[in-house]
């Protein structure tokens, strides 16, 4: 979940409202957001939707709380212009590289310290969670005094093509800023294996950024006090770089900034045409009915008062019409995909004040479901062992799940639109959870030891969803003396305690050493692995010394 730092005031300046704490913590209600005190003037937030990327600023905040204390949004008139200011050339190259690019200008804005910080705030949580690591997107704004359209992005050779990097005096080729600079270094698996890189630059040459990895020194810096910001956004999906765009032009706009909307000219064909023009209105009618909204509500509610509401939540053409509601999204949001979500709006736009609690009518006594009595017992059976038990979060990373276990085949349930890369897919193994515990944890004396019992969802076609959700077992010794004996004696007491019998298989597996790995069997049935972690594995986490590590289906175990 994402979580943001906050300027106080300037939270307040842009509401149009002061709060205590206590004001605003139930006015962050309507964001599903928690607040916590960082300094006197500071506060970090953390939103509990993922799903509203445009929340993840105080602009958009602000935005929020401003909306439903007065009923009503600014129109953000330049998502309908027609003309725009300025225009990007595409590159035919790019189109196999990182083939989408939106951008927009912004005139007359105030660039303070805290203008400055949020906008940066906003730019990184978008890039990093929304866009997957800068993967899908990356957001770069630069000070466009000195920059003469239009403005160019172009394929170019690495070896060749030089400029100085942010945060350098160095002149560098681009090669040289993937291996020495820390920003490139971080980011230089992004572009691996493609013999060209991204180039922004401006009719005369000079170089706006290396996307998606570093802004230049001269015009990819902002500073205080500047009035006239370029912004834009490249990667691999364009509705999704045109909806990172959106959100950040109505953040500008927010700051009293005049938005010059931009048109890209593609040489070939997109999903919106070859000619884009940006920012872009992405959203489309919804219509749901009335007795919808009613039977999620658990209310009957007059007409007007769900038209008021969806206004105060930035909804547009609203009208009720023979016991339906028609409304338009507010342009910066790409969420609303079912009824429940445009009901949950209208509760939201209301208050939750304003709707009595309903006591449950039916009294009933709960009893753990039988798996989690067997979770519970393999839980004391692996503490009794000397093992210590985490809880990680069912969504992982795919990276996390496949590439770094050196197994990328793997069959993995991915999210179709995930607001982060870090929540990309529902995990089928609890290993990799286990060695993130293990590299983080690598100060910590040895050994050690730990363990997980939860769930994970595997791949199944014959099933309704085409998944299954299992419960596994998996734990790990790291030390410089473990190995595959001393993790099969913690395998074979959980076995003994919970009288099962199994047989050991050796068995090639991408994630551990080759011979030292054995599938775990029971009445010639497959039920887990065991192993000692490969080398390469435990490289990729961090871990510098020897892990051996098990995990079992304890659905099948039983």
């Amino acid at each position: 979940m994402p979580t943001i730092t906050v300027i106080k005031s300037d939270l307040e300046r842009l509401a149009g409202q002061s709060y205590t704490l206590s004001e605003l913590e139930e006015a962050l209600e309507t964001a599903k957001a928690e607040v916590k005190v960082e300094d006197e003037d500071r506060l970090r937030v953390q939103l509990k939707d993922t799903n509203r990327p445009d929340l993840w600023s105080s602009e958009g905040l602000a935005r929020l709380l401003k909306g439903c204390r007065e009923g009503r949004h600014d129109p953000y008139a330049f998502f309908g212009a027609d003309e725009t200011s300025s225009e990007v050339h595409v590159d035919p190259a790019l189109r196999d590289i990182r083939p989408y690019i939106a951008a927009f200008t912004c005139r007359d804005i105030r660039v303070d310290g805290a203008a400055l910080e949020q906008l940066i705030e906003a730019q990184e949580k978008l890039a990093d969670n929304y866009g997957r690591g800068r993967s899908v997107v990356a957001i770069g704004i630069y000070d466009a005094s000195d920059i003469l359209f239009p403005v160019r992005y172009d394929a170019v050779d690495p070896t060749t093509t030089r400029f100085v990097p942010l945060e350098s005096d160095v002149e560098m080729d681009l090669n040289r800023i993937l291996r020495e600079h820390p920003t490139g270094k971080t980011y230089a698996h992004l572009l691996s294996g493609f013999e060209k890189f991204p180039l922004i630059r401006d009719s005369r040459g000079e170089v706006l950024s290396m996307p998606p990895i570093i802004n230049s020194q001269s015009l990819g810096r902002v500073e205080v006090g500047d009035t006239f910001l370029f912004c834009e956004a490249t990667g691999t999906q364009l509705d999704t770089i045109l909806l990172a765009t959106a959100i950040m032009a109505a953040n500008m706009a927010d700051r009293g900034g005049v938005i010059g909307p931009v048109t890209v000219q593609y040489p070939y064909n997109t999903p919106r045409g070859r000619r884009v023009r940006c920012p872009a209105d992405l959203t489309e009618p919804v219509e749901v009915d009335l007795s919808e909204i009613h039977k999620i509500a658990g209310v009957e509610l007059e007409p007007n008062r769900i038209a008021d509401a969806l206004h105060a939540m930035g909804y547009r053409e609203v009208t009720l019409k023979k016991q339906k509601v028609h409304a338009r999204p507010a342009p910066y949001r790409d969420d609303i995909l079912h009824a429940v979500d445009l009901a949950e709006d209208v509760v939201v736009g209301i208050g939750y004040d304003a709707f009595e609690p309903e006591m449950p009518r039916d009294f009933t006594i709960g009893k753990a479901a039988p798996e989690e009595d067997l979770s519970d017992r393999v839980r004391n059976l692996m503490v009794g062992c000397g093992f210590q038990e985490a809880f990680l979060p069912i969504l992982s990373s795919y990276n996390d799940l496949t590439v770094r276990m050196r197994n990328p085949d793997a069959s993995v349930l991915e999210i179709e639109n995930p607001m982060s890369e870090y929540y990309s897919a529902v995990r089928h193994s609890l290993l990799p959870g286990l060695l993130h515990v293990e590299g983080v944890s690598r100060r910590a004396i040895y050994p050690h030891r730990v363990f997980e019992v939860g769930e994970v969802a595997v791949l199944a076609p014959e099933e309704d969803y085409g998944s299954r959700t299992q419960v596994h077992l998996a734990a790990l010794e790291a030390n410089a003396e473990a190995n595959l004996s001393g993790i099969q004696s913690s395998l074979e007491a959980v076995a003994y305690y919970l009288n099962v019998d199994y047989t050991l298989t050796p068995v090639e597996h991408p994630t551990f050493l080759p011979g030292r790995a054995g599938e775990i069997r029971k009445n010639g049935r497959a039920f887990g692995v065991i192993g000692e972690i490969h080398p390469e594995v435990l490289e990729t986490w961090g871990i510098a010394v020897p892990v051996s590590a098990f995990e079992v289906n304890i659905d099948i175990a039983e």
